[in-house]
């Protein structure tokens, strides 16, 4: 897991060139990443542990064996209202321990044929079932803030409630797309 670092804001707006502006509207986040499974602890999401071995098909080449572990894992979030390449909308969740650091931009206003973005991070307690946004952020970004922290609580809530009924890995917080492709090669006959 990652060294505690408490929540921050960006000192300055930056240019993305592909950034958009999403509503807030009444969407949700969904993960958007391969390979999670369920695993113990605060924060659901985990990677299967491999050791690296030689591979006695290729002698030169190495191949992962699964060790029967897991270990908690950063995640990729995207919301769930279109299949869009979101750049500014995405979430990077980094777990800490009973905290979760959510990693995004904040839309602050158009720019051109882009947008101009503020990073920040945002903490989400899930002990204490709590969203902290940094003293820093503007005024004007708060709301913003506040509402998609809450969104990333609401998902990470499901993915634990999801959990305890025993799922191995996350089915009902993926998107369309994902749950597609989680069913493995069967899925597409």
């Amino acid at each position: 897991m990652r060294h505690y670092s408490p929540p921050t804001v960006a000192p300055d707006d930056e240019f993305d060139m592909y950034g958009l502006e999403l509503e807030l509207g009444t969407w949700a986040y969904i993960l958007d990443d391969f390979g999670i499974v369920y695993g113990p602890g605060w924060y659901p999401f985990h990677r299967a542990m491999a050791r690296s071995e030689q591979n006695p098909s290729a002698p030169l080449l190495n191949r992962a064996v699964p060790v029967g572990k897991t270990k908690p894992t950063g995640v990729r979030l995207s919301p769930n209202v279109a299949e869009y390449s979101w750049r500014n909308e995405y979430v990077l969740l980094a777990p800490i321990d009973h905290r979760v650091q959510a990693r995004t931009r904040l839309f602050v206003r158009k720019q051109g044929l882009g947008a101009m973005v503020r990073r920040i991070t945002v903490e989400v307690d899930l002990r204490a079932e709590r969203v902290t946004i940094p003293d820093q952020c503007p005024a004007a970004l708060r709301e913003q803030a506040e509402v998609k922290g809450q969104r990333v609580l609401d998902f990470l809530t499901a993915a634990r409630r999801e959990r305890r009924r025993r799922a191995k890995a996350p089915t009902a917080v993926l998107g369309p797309w994902a749950q597609d492709q989680s069913a493995g090669p069967q899925a597409a006959t």
